[in-house]
C-alpha cells in the first residue's frame, strides 16, 4: 500500500461510524412513544385520514393546526393532528392526485382559495413565475428541509449536505464541486467518446429504440453518462443499477418521508436508504476516487468535515440525488414525449385542476428533437420539472395575503414568522399564463422559452441565480447523448 494511499484512509475516517450517528431534532410528534400512539389509534387514524384525503375543510384546519405546531417546535400532543394530515395527504397524491406531485400542488392550491400561495407540511408555498423567480435570484437562507418538511438527519439525509446550506460553508463546497467536477473545462473533452462509450456497456440487444429504451434503461445511460463525464469513469451495469437508484425510479421518492412516517414504516425504508448511500461510496471507491474525495474536503478551509467520509456522502448527493435523479427525469420526460406519453404531469389533464398537454403531431416528435436538442430538451423540463420545488425559510416577518386556512371562511391574510419555511414551486411557475403563452402547449419553438424555471434558476440569465445548478449545461449535454443514440431520431428528417 503505497503511502498517499494510507493518508487517504486515515483522513476516509470510519463509514461505520458516520453512519451510526443518532438521530438529530427528533420533534415529538415524531417520537417513538408518537409511533407507539399511531398503530394502537389505526383504526380511528385511518377514518380520520380518510375524511382529510377527501374533504377540503378538514385538511385546512389540519394544516393550520400544524403552522402553530411548527411555531412551538412540534411537541408530542400534536401528534395526532400530524397523523391525520399525513395519511390525508398520502391519500391526495395516490387517489387523487395520480401519483402526480403536479397534481398535488394544483389541487392543495385550490383547497386552500385558489390563489397564489397554500400551506402545506411546516410552510407556506408559492407559485407564480414572477415570485418564484425572485426568490431563487435571491441570496436564500437554507434548512435542512424537503418539501417543506424538516428533513430526517442523517438517516436520510446528512444536515450539512450543499442542499441545506447556506452564506460562506455553501459558497465554499459549491465552489468545490465547480473547481474539480462541474464546470465545462472539467468535462467537454470527455464529451464526444461519450456515446461510445456508453454503447459499449449499455446498448440492448436490439440497439437503442424507443421500444428498448425503457425507464430501467433511460436511467441507468444517465448514471453512466453523470459518472463518466464528472469523474471520468466507466460504470458497470451493475454499478449504473446502484446509481441509478437515486432517481425516481429507485429511492428517491423515499427519502424525502418524513420521520414520522419513516417510524411508522419501522425504519426499514432508511435501512435501503443507507444501504444505498453506502453502496454508491463503494462504487467511488472501486473506480480510484477517495483520494479526489479527500483532497477536495481538505481544500475547504474552516469548512472542512472531521473526516472525508462526510464530505464524500454530501457530494454523492449533489452528485446523484440532485445530479443523477434529476437528470433521469428530465431523459425519461424526453423519451415519453418522443412517444407521445407522460411522466410526472398526465397528459389527459384532470378537469379543472390540470389542464390537457398538448404537443404536434407524434410523428413529427423525432424530427423536431433533431432540429433543435437542447429546446426539446428545456421545454420537456418546463412542462414537466424534474424538480417541482425547493425550500427556503422566510428571513423576516411575511404578511400573505389570498389564503384561506380556515375549515369554512374564505380566503384571508396570513402573518408568517421569520424562519418559517418557504416552498417555491417550479413545476406551476413554469405554467405561468402571464408569462407563457398556452403554458399547457408542448412548444420547443416559444420565443421566450429560457424564462423556463429550471436546474434551480432562469436560462435567460444565468449569472443572477446564485444557486443554479452547477451541472445544469452537463446535464442537458447526457440527455442529449442518450436520445440521439435512439433509432428513430438518428433517422428521423428534421423539421
Amino acid at each position: 500500500m503505497t503511502s498517499s494511499k494510507v493518508a487517504s484512509d486515515d483522513a476516509w475516517g470510519s463509514e461505520d461510524d458516520y453512519f451510526s450517528r443518532p438521530p438529530t431534532k427528533v420533534n415529538g410528534d415524531a417520537s417513538w412513544i408518537a409511533t407507539i400512539g399511531f398503530w394502537m389509534l389505526l383504526f380511528l387514524n385511518l377514518i380520520l385520514g380518510i375524511i382529510a384525503g377527501f374533504a377540503d375543510c378538514f385538511i385546512r384546519s389540519l394544516a393550520s393546526v400544524g403552522k402553530t405546531a411548527a411555531e412551538k417546535g412540534r411537541p408530542l400532543y400534536f401528534a395526532p393532528t400530524s397523523w391525520w394530515y399525513n395519511l390525508g395527504m398520502a391519500i391526495r397524491l395516490i387517489v387523487k392526485g395520480k401519483k402526480s406531485r403536479f397534481v398535488l400542488f394544483n389541487q392543495m392550491r385550490n383547497a386552500f382559495g385558489g390563489g397564489d400561495w397554500w400551506w402545506h407540511g411546516e410552510g407556506a408555498w408559492s407559485w407564480r413565475h414572477e415570485a418564484v423567480r425572485q426568490t431563487m435570484a435571491s441570496d436564500q437562507k437554507r434548512t435542512a428541509a424537503f418539501g417543506a418538511v424538516t428533513a430526517c438527519c442523517p438517516e436520510a439525509f446528512p444536515p450539512r449536505m450543499l442542499l441545506f446550506i447556506d452564506g460562506s460553508e455553501w459558497s465554499a463546497c459549491r465552489s468545490a464541486l465547480i473547481e474539480k467536477l462541474s464546470a465545462k473545462r472539467c468535462w467537454e473533452g470527455r464529451l464526444p467518446n461519450l456515446a461510445a462509450a456508453m454503447e459499449a456497456k449499455l446498448k440492448p440487444a436490439g440497439g437503442f429504440t424507443l421500444a428498448t429504451l425503457d425507464k430501467t434503461l433511460s436511467d441507468n445511460c444517465v448514471a453512466f453518462g453523470v459518472w463518466y463525464l464528472l469523474f471520468g469513469v466507466e460504470l458497470s451495469p451493475e454499478q449504473c443499477a446502484t446509481v441509478a437508484a437515486w432517481g425516481a425510479s429507485g429511492l428517491a421518492g423515499v427519502f424525502v418521508f418524513p420521520r414520522l412516517l419513516q417510524r411508522i414504516a419501522f425504519n426499514r425504508l432508511l435501512k435501503r436508504i443507507t444501504k444505498l448511500r453506502k453502496d454508491t461510496l463503494a462504487v467511488a471507491k472501486a473506480h480510484g476516487l477517495q483520494d479526489l474525495l479527500v483532497s477536495m474536503n481538505e481544500s475547504l478551509g474552516e469548512y472542512k468535515r472531521p473526516t472525508a467520509v462526510e464530505f464524500a456522502d454530501e457530494l454523492m448527493y449533489a452528485v446523484n440525488f440532485a445530479g443523477v435523479g434529476g437528470t433521469s427525469h428530465g431523459c425519461w420526460n424526453v423519451s415519453q414525449f418522443l412517444r407521445g406519453e407522460g411522466n410526472d404531469v398526465p397528459l389527459a389533464g384532470l378537469g379543472a385542476d390540470v389542464p390537457a398537454t398538448t404537443f404536434p403531431p407524434k410523428e413529427k416528435l423525432p424530427g423536431l428533437f433533431k432540429s433543435n436538442p437542447t429546446a426539446f430538451i428545456k421545454e420537456a423540463v418546463r412542462v414537466d420539472a424534474p424538480v417541482t420545488s425547493a425550500t427556503c425559510v422566510f428571513k423576516e416577518d411575511t404578511e400573505i395575503d389570498g389564503i384561506n386556512m380556515s375549515c369554512c371562511g374564505k380566503p384571508g391574510k396570513l402573518c408568517v414568522k421569520a424562519g418559517t419555511m418557504h416552498q417555491y414551486v417550479l413545476s406551476m411557475a413554469n405554467r405561468d399564463p402571464a408569462v407563457f403563452d398556452n403554458p399547457n402547449a408542448f412548444d420547443p419553438a416559444r420565443p421566450n422559452l429560457d424564462k423556463m424555471l429550471g436546474w434551480n434558476g432562469a436560462l435567460d440569465d444565468p449569472s443572477k441565480y446564485p444557486r443554479i445548478c452547477p451541472g445544469q449545461e452537463l446535464s442537458v449535454a447526457v440527455i442529449h447523448t442518450v436520445i440521439s443514440l435512439v433509432k428513430e431520431v438518428a433517422d428521423a428528417q428534421i423539421v
